[in-house]
């Protein structure tokens, strides 16, 4: 009978991992994720790199319930960047036009058992149906290059010459300050 059950839960933990290798992605719909996975959804790789659980075991008693915080690589086009969601802090962070939501982390741990291996979260990826443009100093604080700042579709990009932050202006702005010596075309 033991043997059985450790069958029934090997053959149910491979026919997951396939389910998961081939589901297609959507927009605004929840996927899983398995830890040290890259899944793919539009101009966008996502893997889930690393994952820190704090939360309180299920089979313990505490005075706090803890946080799981995912760390994800978002790839795309021309950028990289490593973000974090915590369950109950961050769980949502915005990458170009896209919103990403950390929905759940499972499985939850338990005192006696090693999951470390076993974790995935669910995700949902949303596009803006605006296009949400960052300011230049968000977009900078998130890790994108001063060179790769986007810029409001009637702002220009410059890089400031005493610091080499970035900032959008207008056209006409532009060429002022770089009579001024104030700013540099970015490269």
């Amino acid at each position: 009978m033991k043997y059985l059950v450790i069958f029934l839960i090997l053959i149910g933990t491979v026919g997951v991992s396939f389910a998961l290798e081939s589901k297609e992605i959507e927009f605004d719909e929840p996927f899983v994720i398995k830890l040290h996975q890259t899944l793919s959804i539009d101009n966008l790789d996502v893997e889930f790199s690393r994952i820190e659980d704090s939360r309180c075991p299920s089979d313990v008693t505490c005075i706090w319930e803890g946080r799981a915080s995912v760390t994800l690589h978002i790839y795309n086009q021309t950028q990289y960047q490593t973000i974090i969601l915590t369950t109950n802090e961050t769980p949502t962070f915005h990458v170009d036009s896209y919103e990403i939501t950390l929905i759940d982390v499972l499985p939850y741990p338990i005192s006696t058992k090693d999951i470390s291996e076993e974790y995935i979260a669910t995700i949902a990826i949303s596009k803006n149906k605006k296009d949400i443009i960052l300011s230049p100093l968000k977009q900078s604080k998130n890790g994108i290059q001063s060179d790769l700042i986007d810029c409001k579709p009637t702002l220009v990009l410059i890089i400031k010459n005493s610091d080499g932050s970035p900032a959008c202006v207008k056209p006409d702005t532009k060429l002022r300050l770089f009579e001024r010596g104030w700013a540099t075309i970015p490269t």
